[in-house]
């Protein structure tokens, strides 16, 4: 009988351990499956926020990009409440968006006062943000908005290819060299008429013959009022910049006021305000002319630009590249 209880008891200690082991290895396996379960967890909810962050970056930069924001004109405006901003630049000659042309004068308000058009507008106000445009250019200099946090861990970064007139130039007269000769001369144009005649009509500036090698003038004629001369800054440009050809000259003058002053190119930018002034007078409108000679040597052929820049604009500043839109990298980055 005690045999049998001793063997019994045993048998019960060894079950006893067996089982204890047992709930042990699953208790570890438990422990290592809930925290693996908790890893993985995480990382789901982590890369579902940072999908999260990423659609959310995309969609801020394509409607900064191909919206001019509500309302249309808002960069005029002093109050931005209900405003929501939009870079693209609209046409209203041609009744429509440019796309993927961004205006100057968007930038610069959305530049001025980034946190406030964006935060509560375009992104969360929580999200730090930051905006480059940059010239492919290198000539020319980037605008950067925003600020990304120094403690930001990641940052998710939309990189789109657009186009910015940096400058917001206008071209009044762009002559082509030697596109011109005495028959295709523009001396005559839309119904003006160079103003340079003798007393019975005939033209005095005989136009620039480049086939046949002679020389003479290239004429256009351009509207100006005051108020241009207030916000704009008139600038002669050639390319080359550089002209070989010593017998070129220039005139800016009208019918009511006609010159026979001549100037000779600087090779480089040359300011026209006081001129153009000076041809206006106290008129409210007035057509004017831009008579350029040359010597029809097509070795020596170069373009004639009479261009407006903002007003302010440095002779260094006056350059031809600054004329159309430039591509530029627009670089939006979003911290998660």
């Amino acid at each position: 009988m005690f045999k049998y209880n001793l063997m019994k008891e045993k048998r019960g200690l060894v079950f006893s351990t067996d089982m204890m082991m047992a709930l042990i290895v699953i208790t570890v396996v438990l422990g290592v499956s809930a925290d693996a379960m908790d890893t993985v967890g995480s990382k789901i909810q982590y890369y579902s926020y940072a999908n999260s962050v990423d659609r959310m970056a995309i969609g801020a930069a394509d409607m900064l990009i191909k919206n001019p924001g509500t309302p249309e004109n808002w960069e005029e405006m002093e109050n931005f409440n209900g405003v929501t901003p939009g870079l693209a630049h609209v046409n209203h000659v041609n009744s429509g968006l440019s796309q993927k042309i961004l205006s100057l004068k968007k930038i610069n308000s959305l530049k001025d006062n980034y946190d406030e058009l964006m935060r509560g507008k375009v992104l969360p106000d929580y999200q730090d943000s930051s905006l480059t445009i940059c010239p492919v250019d290198p000539s020319m200099e980037p605008i950067t908005m925003g600020k990304i946090s120094s403690s930001s861990s990641d940052i998710i970064v939309v990189n789109r290819t657009v186009l910015c007139n940096f400058y917001n130039t206008t071209t009044l007269v762009f002559i082509e060299g030697m596109k011109y000769n005495s028959k295709t001369s523009q001396q005559k144009v839309g119904g003006y008429v160079c103003p340079h005649q003798d007393i019975i009509g005939n033209p005095s500036h005989k136009g620039v013959d480049y086939k046949n090698k002679r020389s003479g003038w290239t004429c256009y004629h351009f509207r100006v009022t005051p108020d241009m001369l207030n916000t704009i800054d008139f600038y002669l440009i050639t390319d080359p910049v550089h002209v070989s050809d010593n017998s070129a000259v220039w005139i800016i003058d009208c019918s009511e006021n006609c010159t026979e002053d001549i100037h000779p190119f600087s090779n480089q930018p040359i300011l026209v305000n006081d001129v153009i002034r000076a041809c206006i007078g106290n008129r409210s409108t007035c057509i004017l002319w831009l008579h350029v000679f040359s010597c029809g040597n097509s070795e020596q052929a170069f373009n004639t630009y009479l261009a407006g820049y903002p007003k302010g604009t440095p002779v260094e500043k006056a350059k031809i590249q600054y004329l159309n839109p430039q591509p530029c990298y627009f670089i939006f980055k979003v911290s998660t």
